[in-house]
């Protein structure tokens, strides 16, 4: 049974490395999370803990989109997919970032700390300039 977030989060993306034929595995340590590619030179894996899981990124997210001029019905569906698109490209990144680590940890801390941080806010922002320019109902404000 998936006791966190975090877990769920090591699940999906050892079972996408998985598709592309890697033996992977999750270990608990207290509240961090490690997922790992076995058999591979390096081998301490990736430690997935709080600030890396995304929820806070989901829950900035919602309450731009809660904050932001809109219909409601709108809200209730786009902030959900919005959530969701944005748990994809963290479990790609968590994939990705597993990949590094077994094949050359020396570029690890580069893509989590920079890389995979654009990636993801400009996901976000992309999100919010589409909330904004298609479903806002800011333009009738000004009229």
């Amino acid at each position: 049974m998936l006791t966190t977030f975090s877990e769920l989060l090591s699940h999906q993306s050892n079972f996408l490395l998985s598709l592309f034929n890697f033996e992977t595995s999750t270990e608990i340590q207290g509240d961090m999370i490690i997922t790992k590619i076995l058999d591979y030179p390096y081998n301490h894996g990736v430690w997935i803990g709080e600030p890396c899981n995304g929820i806070k990124v989901f829950g900035l997210f919602s309450i731009f989109i809660i904050a932001f001029k809109g219909r409601i019905i709108n809200k209730m569906w786009f902030i959900p997919t919005g959530i969701f698109f944005l748990h994809i490209i963290n479990v790609i990144r968590v994939a990705l970032l597993t990949y590094i680590s077994a094949v050359n940890p020396f570029i690890l801390e580069f893509n989590h700390n920079i890389t995979f941080q654009i990636v993801v806010y400009f996901s976000m922002l992309g999100l919010w300039f589409w909330w904004i320019k298609k479903f806002s109902n800011i333009n009738e404000a000004k009229n």
